[in-house]
């Protein structure tokens, strides 16, 4: 166990520290929104809040997937998230 926990502060430590003096605030989960509103590192809140879809908290896990640094703490409940921002890069098509 306390091999895992050096690894993981080795790895933080390499990648440099979020940004904690700003906040970007968004009401989509949809990647390239999120983008356009937010950088890498900063933190992001998810907060759907008036669009309503959100009672079962699936756009909450769908947006941490996309959008969060599972490296760091994601807080996600039915109303929203809160998270470092670092979304998912695709993989580019395969040629046939």
């Amino acid at each position: 166990m306390k091999k895992f926990a050096l690894i993981s502060c080795a790895a933080i430590a390499l990648v440099g520290d979020p940004d904690q003096t700003s906040l970007c605030v968004v009401d989509t989960w949809n990647r390239d929104a999120v983008a356009e509103a937010c950088k890498e590192g900063q933190k992001v809140a998810f907060l759907p809040g008036y669009r309503g879809g959100n009672e079962n908290g699936q756009l909450s896990a769908q947006f941490a997937a996309i959008n969060c640094d599972h490296r760091y703490v994601i807080a996600l409940t039915n109303g929203g998230v809160s998270c470092i921002y670092k979304p998912i890069k695709p993989k580019p098509a395969k040629s046939e």
